[in-house]
């Protein structure tokens, strides 16, 4: 087992360890199943199921083993129950309840039941559950939590609303930005939304009249909805998803905020909803016959500054030559671009 570290204050659990059953004696005390065992009390509450594997034991009853996995500790645990709860899936996150202290058995630690978390939770650290399976780099993932930490509650709230559902969380992890332009590989998306959330807090230090919070969760989901848009093919390369041909990641995320919104009543400061939706939504030079609308707010236009850097960094450093002279075509610059600095 991982060495664990002290846990948040925000992971604190507001369960009692010591319950009354009803039609019992109310001065019998019995034990009920808690989020920490008594003996390892800064085990975080929460992990992503990594694995599930069931068999029958001898009496009837079914012997489970599941791998559990936080970026602070990992364990295998293991538990019988009378009947599989088919709501357990790998990839989801889940929360073990414990009989008193963390038995280890066979190198498992041994759990009263997995919980099934259904419900988004404002305080917990989603980039700390990124799988290692994924193979996404731990610091570009420690990158990433930084800047959602960042964000106030009700906007840390709304991004993990979005992103609960396991799967769709892998694939802004692991996809990539574009097929065949910038960012174009494996995490590709999840690195230039980090490039460009960071970009523009950098750019709205000096600028008090741009609303830094807003800004940086507009710049975190500015690309999500590509997480439905693109789908891994046989053949190991990446080709558009019938969302991603049909709608598009603009609209994608916008009906994703807007679910999220009403689905778990969210409440934003007063203007972020409608603010956060026209920086999502808005389009440069868009003709005013597509009913699009421009760019009205000084947040949306860092986001577009921020936005184009992040991508023409990246063909940059992918096209130029490693010493002085002329780099490759790419037909998203429609050009060749020439390095005029040599090797440091």
């Amino acid at each position: 087992m991982d060495t664990f570290k002290r846990k948040s204050a925000t992971d604190e659990p507001n369960t009692s360890e010591v319950g009354q059953r009803k039609g019992m004696d109310p001065s019998v005390e019995v034990t009920v199943p808690t989020p920490y065992p008594t003996d390892l009390p800064e085990l975080p509450r929460v992990f992503r199921l990594a694995s599930l594997s069931s068999r029958a034991d001898g009496s009837g009853r079914r012997e489970h083993t599941a791998h559990l996995f936080h970026a602070q500790a990992s364990f295998k645990a293991r538990w019988t129950s009378g009947a599989s709860d088919a709501r357990l899936q790998p990839g989801l996150l889940v929360s073990p309840r414990w009989n008193g202290t963390g038995c280890s058995e066979h190198g498992c630690l041994q759990v009263a039941r997995l919980v099934v978390l259904e419900r988004p939770e404002a305080d917990l650290a989603l980039f700390r559950t990124a799988l290692p399976g994924w193979r996404v780099d731990r610091g570009l993932l420690d990158r990433a939590h930084a800047l959602w930490a960042s964000l106030p509650r009700p906007h840390r709230q709304l991004f993990n609303a979005i992103f609960w559902d396991g799967e769709r969380f892998r694939r802004l992890c692991t996809g990539p930005s574009s097929i065949e332009g910038h960012h174009a590989d494996h995490a590709g998306n999840l690195r230039h939304t980090v490039e460009v959330a960071e970009q523009v807090r950098a750019l709205s230090v000096d600028r008090g009249y741009v609303d830094r919070d807003l800004l940086t969760l507009a710049a975190m989901l500015h690309d999500a909805g590509k997480a439905e848009e693109y789908r891994l093919q046989v053949d190991g390369s990446w080709g558009m998803s019938d969302r991603g041909r049909l709608i598009g990641h603009r609209i994608s995320i916008i009906e994703w905020v807007a679910a999220s919104l009403a689905r778990w009543r969210i409440r934003l400061p007063e203007g972020h909803e409608q603010a956060l939706l026209h920086i999502l939504g808005s389009v440069a030079h868009a003709p005013a016959w597509m009913g699009l609308r421009e760019p009205q707010m000084p947040e949306a236009d860092l986001l577009s500054l921020a936005d184009r850097l992040s991508g023409t960094d990246d063909l940059m450093q992918r096209l130029l030559p490693h010493s002085r002279g002329w780099g490759a075509y790419h037909k998203h610059l429609g050009r060749r671009v020439f390095r005029v600095a040599g090797e440091v």
